[in-house]
C-alpha cells in the first residue's frame, strides 16, 4: 500500500470552468481579444451599481470571468504552474477554500474602493494562492526543497511583472483586487495550512 500526494483535481476543474465560460461567451458574440466592459458585466462582471443592489452572486461569477483570450490564457497558465504545487500542499478542499476566500473577498474589497469600476477575473483568486504557497512556506519549513521554493519565486515575479503592466495598460484591471487576493489568501493560507502534506491512498 502506496501514499502519494492528492492530485490537483480542482486546480484542473477551475481552468475547466473558467475556459468553458469563456468560450461560451465568444460563442454568444463576444470580442475574442477586447470583450467590451458592457458585454463582460452582462456575463457577471462585478459592478457596484449591479451587486450591492441584489446581485451580490456578482462576487463569485466575476472571479470566472475574463476580457479577451490574452487574460484568460495567461491567468489560466499561471494557474496550471501554481495549482500543480499549491494544491497538493494544502489538499483539494482547503485549496479550493483559499482560492473562493481570495477571488470574493478580493471582489469585495475592489467594489469597496471602486465601486464604478467593472471588474471580472481570476487574478485575485490567483494571487490568493499564491499568498498562501507563500503562507506555507513560512509556516512549515522544511516540507517544500529549496530549489522548487526558488522556482515559486521566479514564478511570482513573472506574475507580479505581467500582471502590474497588464493593469497599467487596461482600463479593465484592477489591481486593489490582486494585492487584496494576494493578502487574503496569505491570511487564509497561514490559518489553514496543514501540519503535513494530505495523501491519498494507492492500492
Amino acid at each position: 500500500m502506496r501514499y502519494v500526494p492528492q492530485k490537483p483535481v480542482v486546480t484542473i476543474a477551475l481552468i475547466a470552468i473558467n475556459v468553458l465560460v469563456f468560450v461560451a461567451m465568444v460563442a454568444s458574440g463576444i470580442s475574442l481579444l477586447n470583450p467590451t466592459a458592457g458585454q463582460v458585466l452582462a456575463w457577471g462582471a462585478n459592478f457596484g451599481p449591479y451587486t450591492v443592489n441584489g446581485q451580490w452572486w456578482r462576487l463569485l461569477s466575476a472571479c470566472f470571468l475574463h476580457f479577451g483570450i490574452v487574460h484568460i490564457g495567461f491567468n489560466m497558465f499561471v494557474l496550471y504552474q501554481i495549482g500543480l504545487m499549491t494544491e497538493p500542499l494544502f489538499g483539494s478542499v482547503l485549496f479550493l477554500l483559499v482560492y473562493l476566500v481570495a477571488g470574493v473577498g478580493a471582489n469585495v474589497i475592489g467594489l469597496y474602493l471602486h465601486p464604478m469600476v467593472v471588474s471580472a477575473g481570476a487574478s485575485g483568486a490567483i494571487f490568493g494562492v499564491y499568498g498562501a504557497l507563500l503562507a506555507f512556506l513560512l509556516r512549515r519549513k522544511g516540507i517544500v526543497n529549496p530549489q522548487a521554493a526558488k522556482a515559486v519565486t521566479r514564478s511570482v515575479m513573472i506574475f507580479l511583472a505581467y500582471n502590474l503592466f497588464f493593469g497599467l495598460a487596461d482600463r479593465h484591471t484592477d489591481l486593489t483586487v490582486h494585492i487584496a487576493g494576494l493578502a487574503l489568501g496569505f491570511l487564509a493560507g497561514f490559518v489553514v495550512a496543514p501540519a503535513q502534506i494530505p495523501l491519498r491512498r494507492l492500492p
